[in-house]
């Protein structure tokens, strides 16, 4: 089956120059309604968009690898959410003990949103460097009491990650989640044995390399994007969060994942669950006609993942919109769009088999 409506809006957003390749997975209750993939690698490149292309996944990497792996810390330890800071990193600053997992995974540690650590960064020990820059940093709000979606403190997500299991985050999500899934070749950091694999996401860039440059800096591995995957890896891998949220014999422990999908609760204005973006946003970018329940998340290269427990459908959503410059945000207004036409259109399937 073929969704229409949205395959003509992605058609004819390559036409405008919104990107020069999409993917789009659409499931409902663990069935495929929609697989298609569309336009190029890049810009002067014949290689069409295959089912095996790469896409970087910016900021999905936060629940696709960093989220996930803390599935699995949670489910083995579940006061870990809230212990302080200080268990794994004992020399932190005072004013930042207080920070928790929890506070960080829901946006609400008081650390700014970003910093261009990678214009300071040495050559040697920069993880180190930029560790210690991101411990150095005023709060901008005492932890718990205000929320600013943070780069920052999904890195310090990663650093945990290491300390606790002894694994940088990459590895530690190939041994026991994507290669337990049979996801391995679908999901990884570093893609560089695969270059005609790769959507690239900058003119002139070898294909492999990251396109945020603090994660680039950190040698493309990091909590708060690095991950590069193909649209049916991250489809599975939501597959498994809404199979967590269903039922108790699923890979991921239900009550863990249950409650990472729930808000967080730390501000009144705050959209956010712990690491999920929730639908509580009245300009979400899953559009107007997804259930309230709903959990996603979207990446800066122009990705987006959106999961509906009630409805049971899931649609992934990858391109490349940065490589048309990254001060394009076209995509901003157009997902919404996509996100309203796949369900109008698996609606009026629905009622068509009704009738």
């Amino acid at each position: 089956m073929k969704l229409k409506k949205p395959e003509e809006l992605i058609n004819e957003a390559l036409g405008l120059g919104m990107f020069t390749a999409a993917a789009l997975i659409v499931s409902r209750r663990d069935q495929i309604v929609h697989n298609g993939y569309y336009g190029v690698l890049s810009q002067g490149l014949d290689q069409p968009l295959t089912q095996d292309a790469l896409v970087d996944l910016a900021s999905l990497t936060k629940i696709i690898a960093t989220t996930p792996s803390w599935f699995f810390l949670r489910a083995k330890r579940p006061d870990i959410l809230d212990a302080p800071i200080t268990r794994w990193f004992p020399k932190i600053p005072e004013q930042k003990g207080q920070i928790t997992p929890r506070f960080l995974l829901a946006h609400s540690s008081g650390l700014p949103a970003w910093k261009p650590y990678y214009l300071l960064a040495p050559a040697t020990e920069t993880k180190e460097f930029i560790k210690e820059r991101i411990f150095r940093e005023p709060l901008v709000y005492a932890p718990g009491k205000g929320c600013i979606y943070s780069d920052l403190g999904f890195m310090i997500l990663s650093f945990i990650v290491e300390v606790e299991t002894g694994y940088p985050l990459d590895l530690f999500v190939k041994e026991f989640i994507y290669e337990a899934l049979g996801l391995h070749q679908d999901l990884m950091f570093k893609p560089f044995d695969f270059p005609n694999r790769i959507v690239l996401t900058r003119p002139g860039d070898s294909p492999g390399l990251v396109n945020d440059l603090n994660a680039r800096a950190l040698g493309g591995v990091s909590g708060h994007a690095g991950l590069f995957g193909t649209a049916r890896g991250v489809t599975e891998m939501a597959q498994q969060v809404l199979l967590g949220l269903q039922s108790k014999e699923a890979f991921f422990d239900n009550s863990t994942v249950s409650e990472f999908c729930s808000l967080a609760g730390f501000h009144p204005a705050s959209s956010r669950g712990l690491g999920f973006d929730t639908n509580l946003e009245t300009a979400a970018s899953c559009g107007g006609k997804f259930s309230p329940h709903s959990v996603g998340h979207t990446g800066f290269t122009g990705t987006s993942l959106w999961i509906d427990p009630e409805k049971e459908i899931v649609v992934t959503f990858l391109t490349n919109r940065v490589y048309m410059g990254e001060s394009d945000f076209r995509i901003k207004d157009f997902r919404p769009k996509l996100h309203d036409a796949v369900i109008e259109e698996i609606q009026s399937e629905r009622r068509k088999e009704d009738s």
